[in-house]
């Protein structure tokens, strides 16, 4: 009676192990999962960079133009002007 209640004790030990390994695992996992997304998007970042990079090719004075022409275009007059 007793080597079953100690073989029971050690399987009620070793599930406990089991367990307390899975939430470790598991906590691992969720930290890869995050890392991963993280690197997901910072390559798209660094994608929208490249692209963006090869959108202009013109004089610093014509970007210059085109940029105050854009800002004119999408600003909102408050009050009365």
């Amino acid at each position: 009676m007793f080597s079953l209640i100690r073989k029971m004790f050690q399987r009620a030990l070793s599930y406990d192990v089991l367990c307390e390994r899975l939430e470790k695992i598991e906590t691992k996992l969720e930290r890869f999962e995050i890392l991963a997304d993280e690197n997901e998007s910072l390559w798209q970042f660094l994608d929208d960079q490249k692209e963006n990079d090869n959108i202009w090719t013109g004089s610093a004075e014509e970007f210059e133009e085109e940029f105050t022409d854009m800002m004119v275009r999408t600003m909102k007059p408050r009050g009365d002007a």
